[in-house]
């Protein structure tokens, strides 16, 4: 069983992304995918599907809101939801580069996601996270990008793909991705409902336990 210390999931039907410690899951945050679809070809503003690996990682101790041009700080500070930029596409907070792993898919010539600049980023158009509205890139809102900023690393695995959630519900809460196994449970914590996957392996459970017994 491949087992990666973490991993991000992104699923552009239910604009969610889960990052994936230890095949537990271990954080949920709602995103914003592209408005125009998915896709890989250059200038299409659609978001590529497919294996990724972090890049680079921008932003580290820059100001909150703070917003980025070409990938470099500004040193402006945005407006969060204000209604005269509220459709721009402002790039703030921190910026996750991404690199595309599959050749034909979201690497090489024309459709390659790191030259198209898909990033994980901040954005000053928080009332739109949650549904499709980037040109490409995955927003987030700009305390979530801080979290996962600061809790993932250059080489961490990301898949973006269309349904993970739903395949999930449709296993019966029992998810196979790339050789491993999750289970979806809530559970309460606190007066809070948190969602949480956790690896499910109850043949060796059992077998543990019958060896303990003899």
């Amino acid at each position: 069983m491949i087992k990666y210390e973490k991993m991000i999931l992104i699923s552009i039907k239910e604009q969610k992304l889960m990052l994936i410690q230890d095949n537990y899951k271990i954080a949920e945050y709602p995103i914003s995918t592209s408005k125009f679809g998915i896709g890989n070809k250059v200038e299409s503003n659609m978001t590529p599907l497919g294996y990724h690996l972090i890049k680079e990682k921008v932003g580290d101790h820059i100001p909150r809101y703070s917003i980025y041009k070409a990938g470099k700080f500004t040193k402006e500070i945005a407006t969060i939801n204000n209604e005269k930029v509220v459709n721009e596409d402002l790039i703030t907070t921190r910026i996750i580069k991404l690199e595309g792993m599959e050749n034909g898919i979201n690497r090489g010539i024309g459709i390659d996601s790191y030259e198209r600049e898909i990033w994980i980023h901040g954005t000053s158009s928080e009332s739109k996270i949650g549904t499709p509205a980037s040109n490409g890139c995955i927003r987030m809102k700009n305390d979530d990008i801080i979290l996962l900023f600061n809790s993932v690393k250059v080489g961490t695995p990301v898949n973006i793909e269309m349904n993970i959630i739903a395949k999930v519900q449709e296993k019966k809460n029992m998810f196979d991705y790339r050789g491993h196994t999750f289970r979806l449970k809530d559970r309460r914590k606190k007066g809070v409902l948190d969602s949480t996957l956790w690896k499910v392996n109850n043949t060796e459970r059992r077998k543990d336990s019958e060896r303990r017994k003899k």
